[in-house]
């Protein structure tokens, strides 16, 4: 008996939640009235929004409720409107607040219903748009979340707006139709995922199509009536990061591109940055997954990807300091043999760091100053950096192990720099050959502006970034002029050059794609 007793109990728990869910499904409705959107409390009207639609209330042995010359007499629970109409259980009250029916007021508002929303009125809608992935709506009225209802089944997305009104004008890429008060929108390509984004009286609906994340194209182009080997590389930012990575060496030495890409787990990419053939170390700005690897030489141009996928070409400002306790000191170099008053090494740095009794030598581990001293070699996850005795005794007097260190990175335009590379030069900004093409070209020695050469070069287009390899098919590539009226008449927004000529070189699902093999490079430009 106790156990049947038990199962009873058990039983009317699970059908007791099971009305609970069901009735705040129920009762989970919305008031759209005057072209402002209301939330009920499980199916009640309170007494501040019913003030605010209009109501004159006035709370005494019974309730009187005034609203466009209709006069409501509360009793007991219950309205008499006009003398006329009766409506038993009406309202209620809640710590001395009045809390009405909806259904009551049907009459009364003048209101109709769709899908649990009671409105006055359909919303407007004053313009609709839909652009690179984004519809943008903008209507008539204040607007929550209840009015939209969005399903994604099987990479196709319905949205419903209840209730709206169709728009005057509906934009290429949209199907729009009107059932029951609501408006539903459709788009004929498939979509991976989406955002919702609601202010005031805007609805915005972020999509991203399901789409390759990675394409390639490799064609024969005729151009200034020569002929070319062209690679193309075509990447969204949104789906992969751009990441420049190192031999497994470190900085100071080179390797094939396939090699470093391989090393890193990568199989897509191209050589990246310049570098003095002599010792292999890059020149240029170097920042991957958000760590500095190699800082700027003069105001050359650099790709840019930041923490929230964005991208940009252009010649941007990048400051790098260091902070000691409460001491911000700007860095002047990175993992470089040339020691500046302010030197940073990382752990990519794998030769012996250059002695000079005139700096002091700092090792850092986990943001804490771990010893004072010179160390020929960084250790393992850790940064090591040389300041210079008078900026030492100037700023810094005393450093005690411990103390916090942390590296940061400033942009002139407040870029959040997740990865970076420099290089140049410079060829399209804003769609348009740049406007100091000729001062650009007196920037960049060996004669490579001018030298019809094999080109390596980053470039922007709708949002994606496309890397594109140029290989002339009688041994002669484009120089500076050529390469940037090509691009131009592909409709590129910006591009830049990396490293070309003999460190030209491009991989594709871990295969060598362009014609020739290129030279051992220190920096490799890989698709994660």
């Amino acid at each position: 008996m106790l156990a049947n007793g038990a199962k009873k109990i058990r039983y009317l728990n699970i059908l007791s939640a099971i009305i609970v869910l069901y009735s705040s499904i129920i009762f989970s409705q919305v008031l759209l009235f005057n072209n402002k959107v209301y939330t009920l409390t499980n199916g009640y009207i309170t007494e501040d929004q019913l003030k605010d639609i209009g109501f004159n209330i006035v709370k005494a042995e019974r309730m009187y409720l005034i609203y466009n010359k209709k006069l409501i007499i509360g009793s007991s629970g219950d309205f008499i409107i006009d003398f006329e109409q009766y409506v038993p259980n009406a309202y209620t009250t809640s710590n001395g607040k009045l809390l009405v029916k909806i259904d009551s007021l049907i009459n009364v508002l003048k209101l109709q219903t769709s899908n649990n929303i009671f409105f006055d009125k359909p919303v407007s809608i004053n313009s609709i748009s839909y652009t690179n992935d984004v519809i943008r709506i903008d209507t008539s009225a204040q607007l929550n979340k209840e009015l939209v209802n969005i399903n994604l089944l099987d990479k196709k997305i319905t949205i419903k707006l209840t209730p709206f009104d169709l728009p005057k004008n509906i934009p290429q890429g949209l199907n729009i139709s009107k059932s029951n008060g609501t408006l539903i929108i459709s788009i004929p390509k498939d979509v991976e995922k989406y955002e919702l984004s609601i202010t005031n009286q805007t609805i915005q609906i972020f999509l991203i199509p399901t789409s390759k994340k990675i394409d390639y194209i490799k064609k024969t182009e005729t151009f200034a009536g020569r002929t070319f080997t062209v690679n193309y590389l075509i990447l969204d930012p949104r789906f992969v990061d751009l990441v420049p990575v190192l031999p497994k060496n470190g900085i100071g030495h080179t390797a094939q591109l396939s090699s470093i890409l391989s090393q890193n787990g990568l199989i897509h990419g191209v050589n990246a940055n310049y570098f003095d053939p002599a010792t292999g170390m890059p020149i240029d700005i170097i920042i991957s997954g958000g760590k500095v690897l190699s800082h700027r030489y003069g105001l050359r141009p650099m790709f840019i990807e930041t923490t929230d996928d964005k991208v940009f070409i252009g010649k941007n400002y990048i400051d790098i300091t260091v902070r000691i306790g409460d001491t911000l000191l700007m860095v002047k170099s990175v993992n470089t043999k040339t020691v500046n008053e302010v030197s940073l090494y990382t752990d990519d740095y794998k030769i012996k760091i250059t002695k000079d009794v005139s700096k002091n030598y700092i090792v850092v581990k986990n943001g804490k100053v771990t010893s004072v001293g010179y160390v020929e070699y960084v250790p393992n996850n850790s940064l090591v950096i040389a300041i210079s005795n008078d900026i030492q005794k100037q700023y810094l007097p005393k450093i005690s192990v411990g103390a916090d260190v942390s590296v940061e990175i400033y942009t002139d335009n407040g870029y959040k720099v997740k990865n970076a590379v420099g290089a140049g030069p410079l060829l399209i900004q804003d769609k348009k050959i740049i406007q100091d093409a000729a001062e650009e070209k007196l920037r960049y020695g060996g004669g490579i502006p001018t030298t019809r050469a094999s080109r390596t070069i980053i470039a922007i287009k709708d949002g994606k970034v496309h890397l594109i390899t140029i290989e002339g098919t009688n041994g002669t590539g484009m120089n500076f002029d050529e390469a940037a009226q090509f691009l131009l008449s592909k409709g590129y927004e910006s591009a830049m050059m990396l490293d070309g000529g003999g460190s030209t070189g491009m991989v594709y699902a871990g295969k060598l794609v362009t014609i020739n093999s290129p030279r051992n490079i220190p920096v490799a430009l890989g698709v994660r």
